[in-house]
């Protein structure tokens, strides 16, 4: 009889053990879902479309909608940054497609064109290539005001300005 009990006991034991198991994995999966559709919603509310832009902002998230982090010396050295880099945001509101002429590794701009009220005229691109593809290495203008970046295709006349910034 002792016996029995015994074989039981680890029968009942063995059964505990197995739905703790279970119930673990079941709490897990929960707690993934539940993250998941979390950030989803986040990912929605602000607009994120690729991993890359996680991956870039990850810090910024949690210390924004999370508040994992708190507010400290690098916070400040980290606002500092952000505003030194608005300088050198992007003022091209739209991309420009302009004719050029390419000569000796240089894309001389036909026309002149404005940016954020700035009148940008005889424009040359330095160009690099990479294979088929030519790409801006340096600008200058007349004005100096701005400086710009594009890229065109071999063989082609019109060079592709996709940055502006100010100088």
């Amino acid at each position: 009889m002792q016996e029995n009990n015994s074989n039981n006991n680890e029968y009942l034991s063995g059964r505990r053990r197995h739905f703790l198991w279970v119930a673990f994995a079941l709490v897990l999966f929960g707690a993934i879902l539940y993250f998941a559709s979390i950030f989803s919603d986040y990912a929605e509310k602000n607009d994120i479309e690729t991993l890359d832009d996680v991956k870039a902002n990850v810090v910024k998230i949690l210390k924004n909608d999370f508040a994992i982090f708190s507010e400290n010396e690098s916070a400040g050295d980290e606002k500092n940054y952000a505003a030194k880099e608005d300088k050198s945001k992007n003022i091209l509101k739209a991309p420009l497609i302009l004719s050029c002429s390419v000569k000796d590794g240089r894309a001389i701009v036909k026309e002149s064109f404005e940016v954020a009220k700035n009148k940008v005229t005889n424009a040359v691109f330095e160009l690099a290539n990479h294979g088929k593809t030519l790409y801006s290495t340096g600008f200058s203008s007349k004005e100096n005001a701005v400086s710009c970046r594009g890229t065109l295709k071999e063989g082609q006349q019109k060079i592709f300005v996709y940055y502006c910034e100010k100088i």
